[in-house]
């Protein structure tokens, strides 16, 4: 993990910059891949925040112990988790997996096509997921049981 070979302390139960690095070290995207900065921060501004990506690198690295509960806010709706999480003496556990599939699923595109193969007969969607699984290891991205791996990756 990056972040811990930089000294920064990520903890569940710490100071909102330990549980800022706590986030960015346990919910991965699909690559199983941390986060960056300026993704989140990204994200943020295209869905009615504002923040930047060097402000959450600082509230990362320590120089913003006390950020305002706007910012929290939209980093606690970037990463789908209760903005309590920042401030709760004794957070809520969280399921890595599931909060990386909330984060997945938030795209309209995969929602939408998600929607569709729904309203498949159960042997059509077995065959579109076959056809995904044949997509995943022609592009070297590892096969649903790595995924399953990583999704029931529990956080706490």
């Amino acid at each position: 993990m990056a972040s811990a070979r930089r000294g920064r302390v990520a903890n569940p139960r710490g100071t909102v910059p330990e549980r800022l690095n706590y986030l960015f070290q346990n919910i991965r995207s699909v690559e199983d891949k941390p986060y960056s900065a300026a993704q989140v921060a990204r994200w943020i501004e295209d869905n009615g925040g504002e923040i930047s990506s060097v402000y959450i690198l600082k509230i990362l690295n320590g120089e913003r112990n006390e950020p305002s509960q706007r910012y929290l806010k939209d980093l606690a709706r970037f990463f789908e988790v209760s903005p309590a999480f920042f401030w709760e003496d004794e957070p809520a556990d969280l399921d890595a997996g599931e909060l990386r599939e909330r984060i997945v699923l938030r795209d309209g595109h995969l929602r939408a096509m998600m929607l569709r193969v729904a309203r498949l007969s159960p042997g059509a969607q077995q065959a579109v997921s076959a056809i995904v699984e044949v997509l995943l290891k022609a592009e070297g991205k590892g096969s649903d049981e790595e995924l399953r791996r990583t999704e029931n990756t529990s956080c706490l």
